[in-house]
């Protein structure tokens, strides 16, 4: 396969999810700041701008975290590269230019959503409820992997596409558990016996344990769609059990440790290396990685201090993406 056929294929991956991923953050944030008033608007916005790694790029070009702006900087900004709208004409732009390898009902569906989304402005976003506009642009993302994987071949073409796409899935996980940690627990000082929690419950509904925590915490879940498989697996939103379930879990299509194992796998097939030994760089990365997300635990985890640990799977994470450009997409 040509390196520049793979590196088209590795980036339609992580676009689409991208796009996806922030179509849902903004979604819920959206709802969550209407839902708890006792949240203060700056910090609501600015969890967002931090997520992406972009507010010097906003406040260069908007200044005040005003909703509609936030919103035109992450959906329809053409100087953002990242916004819903870069993502969207990247991947359709990767996806033209390697039509003979995907297949023609994927490149219709990117097509199609690409000319779709050009029927959307600012104005009809906010008149029709932004809700609507970020339920099409998840339900366009769903469809394309949907037909991805009914269509594609089994092959290097389908390994380099999902690589790209858990890749950016773990390291949106991981991005969006750590912005969030530090703004729904203000006041997180102490780790209990509970894990995570205060070993006297607080009645202050800003404080840990509080109506705003709890509430905080559902929107990270719902954030990467992890509610539900959430409650079906624990009783009580927790601090300890929501970072075990986004960041451990082997179940949860969403979770860090299950995307950088896809990841893995996909590395190893292209490859074609069946033994434990890593063939190249790129292997070597992402089984470290997946390693050491295997054989901790969320009490391990928090302990050792939840942020530094997440930062440390960004870095990671990326470290994974050098690798394989490294060995596989330069040309």
């Amino acid at each position: 396969m040509l390196c520049r056929d793979a590196d088209s294929c590795y980036w339609i991956g992580r676009y689409i999810e991208r796009a996806e991923a922030t179509a849902r953050m903004i979604d819920v944030h959206y709802h969550f700041g209407l839902e708890s008033p006792l949240i203060d608007k700056s910090t609501q916005w600015n969890s967002l701008l931090a997520i992406s790694g972009s507010e010097e790029a906003y406040k260069d070009r908007y200044g005040a975290e005003e909703e509609r702006n936030i919103i035109q900087f992450f959906v329809f900004d053409e100087k953002n590269p990242d916004s819903i709208r870069g993502c969207l004409k990247s991947t359709r732009e990767n996806a033209r230019t390697i039509r003979e390898i995907i297949s023609s009902e994927m490149w219709e569906t990117l097509n199609r959503t690409w000319i779709d989304f050009q029927h959307w402005n600012m104005d009809q976003v906010m008149e029709v409820s932004p809700h609507e506009f970020f339920q099409w642009v998840k339900n366009a993302s769903h469809l394309f992997q949907g037909i991805t994987n009914r269509t594609l071949m089994m092959g290097e073409s389908r390994d380099f596409l999902d690589s790209g796409r858990f890749l950016e899935r773990a390291d949106q996980s991981a991005r969006l558990l750590d912005v969030k940690y530090h703004d729904i627990l203000p006041r997180f000082t102490h780790v209990g016996e509970t894990l995570g929690r205060e070993e006297t419950a607080s009645s202050d509904p800003l404080g840990v344990g509080g109506p705003v925590d709890v509430h905080g915490w559902i929107a990270v879940l719902k954030s990467v769609g992890a509610y539900e498989g959430f409650r079906k697996t624990y009783h009580e939103v927790t601090p300890a059990n929501v970072s075990d379930f986004l960041i451990l879990s082997g179940q949860f299509p969403a979770s860090v440790r299950h995307s950088v194992g896809r990841v893995d796998g996909c590395l190893r097939r292209v490859s074609g290396n069946s033994t434990t030994t890593p063939a190249n760089d790129a292997e070597r990365e992402s089984g470290k990685l997946y390693n050491h997300l295997n054989f901790l635990t969320a009490r391990e985890i928090i302990h050792s201090g939840l942020h530094e640990f997440l930062e440390d799977v960004q870095e990671r994470c990326a470290d994974v993406g050098n690798a394989i450009r490294r060995v596989y997409l330069k040309y």
